[in-house]
């Protein structure tokens, strides 16, 4: 499965990897929270590393994913970090983010996902 979801602790890690089509991660993300072993005041991860698909994805499907994310923020905490450590995926995860603390998401951008679960840790 391209797009899967699991927790660690408080985190829900969404890892998305090959080819996958734009309502995969929507899903994911649904799943995971609708799962009983969801964890309580939980943050968001969303790990790119092994993303194909992002390297298709235009602008505004991006901007679409990240509104959705936004939806949802009260779920997570609002705090959602993202790994992308290639270039064009992770100018794509900034762009996704402006804007984001203006409607109360903190969300970051990293390259190694060691980073981005400190910080959503701390």
């Amino acid at each position: 499965m391209p797009v899967q979801y699991r927790f660690d602790s408080n985190i829900i890690i969404i890892e998305m990897v090959g080819e996958y089509s734009t309502d995969e991660p929507r899903a994911a993300v649904l799943s995971a929270l609708a799962d009983s072993a969801c964890p309580a005041n939980a943050v968001l991860p969303i790990n790119l590393d092994q993303s194909q698909s992002i390297y298709e994805r235009t602008s505004n499907e991006v901007k679409n994913m990240a509104l959705f994310i936004a939806s949802l923020g009260k779920r997570f905490n609002n705090r959602v970090a993202l790994v992308a450590p290639d270039d064009l995926p992770y100018g794509l995860m900034r762009q996704g983010t402006v804007g984001s603390e203006e409607i109360g998401i903190q969300a970051e951008v990293f390259r190694d996902f060691t980073k981005a679960r400190e910080w959503l840790l701390s």
